[in-house]
């Protein structure tokens, strides 16, 4: 197992300001240029990328950053929140100051989190993002919403959702490291140096909330309720490995149409290879794999439960625990 962060590292490197994101200080977009690695993007992976022109993979690629930062803005509104204050309740939690400091801090820095992206997808795209509405393609029905509720009412006896929340954490991670020592992309040039310093300032901040996750597993996951834990998180990635007709995938293609109606005889086409995503083997291992999550693998490797979580997670490759 990785060495961990203590309690009281994690505090101390919170108040240091070297290490506290800064969502402000990234600057302006420079639309002629992608925003993410082309392989972070869904049609990368499909026939139908390679028969876009330029000026089409360039907009696909910034309409899916802004996508990106929505699924961001998505764990940090609606799921942290609602699994850290129960959780902070929780027994061997809540008479832990340094525990619920670090707690306490990490919502506090979620929320500056979702301001930055939320401010600087509005600067991208004023026209998709109008003062007041943080939402174009990651917008929430009622119903999910509502399951965002109940798994925070669940979590001090059910606490399986803070599995995904370490995953998606560490993913997001992943996610600026990569960027940082790769900018250039397969086939549009170099990474906006801007959208780039988003989330170079974000991962400093989830670079210690990755080790609060660990913490809270340790935890709060009963052992008794193992196997309960397991089945409900496998319908949870539902939801990630499965795009919908509905889905914020589909929103991206409909929205780059719109923006560009030349592609508006090749929508359902386009539509079509998102939706085929959920039987594509590459794709799947993109989403969750070892590389890109260690920290969470380990913990899935150490997790007798999630023996068969291969079933769902494609990418994940169990190991004995180290």
């Amino acid at each position: 197992m990785r060495p961990r962060l203590s309690l009281d590292r994690i505090n101390q490197l919170a108040g240091d300001p070297a290490h506290q994101a800064d969502m402000v200080a990234p600057g302006t977009a420079d639309l002629s240029r992608p925003f993410v690695p082309e392989e972070h993007t869904q049609l990368f992976y499909t026939p139908v990328y390679a028969t876009l022109s330029h000026v089409e993979r360039l907009r696909y690629n910034q309409l899916f950053g802004l996508r990106l930062n929505e699924y961001i803005m998505t764990l940090e509104a609606e799921l942290v929140e609602r699994l850290l204050a129960p959780l902070r309740g929780h027994p061997n939690v809540r008479d832990d100051t340094a525990m619920c400091t670090a707690l306490d801090t990490m919502v506090a820095e979620e929320h500056l989190h979702y301001a930055g992206f939320a401010k600087f997808n509005r600067a991208c795209r004023p026209d998709l993002y109008p003062e007041g509405d943080d939402w174009c393609f990651a917008r929430q029905p009622w119903w999910a919403r509502a399951m965002f509720g109940v798994v925070g009412h669940l979590s001090r006896r059910y606490a399986f959702a803070v599995w995904y929340m370490m995953a998606m954490e560490e993913a997001a991670k992943s996610l600026a490291r990569d960027m940082i020592g790769q900018p250039q992309t397969a086939t549009l040039g170099e990474l906006d140096p801007s959208f780039v310093a988003l989330h170079q300032q974000h991962m400093k901040d989830e670079v210690r909330h990755v080790h609060i996750d660990a913490l809270l597993i340790e935890r709060c996951m009963d052992e008794r309720r193992a196997k309960a834990n397991a089945r409900l998180f496998t319908l949870m990635l539902d939801g990630v490995v499965r795009p919908t007709r509905g889905g914020s995938g589909v929103r991206v293609v409909r929205q780059l149409v719109s923006d560009l109606p030349e592609l508006a005889p090749r929508e359902a086409e386009l539509i079509d290879a998102v939706l085929s995503l959920k039987d594509n083997q590459r794709f799947q291992k993109s989403l969750f794999n070892r590389q890109i999550m260690p920290r969470t693998f380990e913990i899935f490797d150490c997790t007798p439960a999630l023996a068969n979580l291969g079933r769902k997670m494609v990418g994940y490759d169990r190991r004995a625990p180290v």
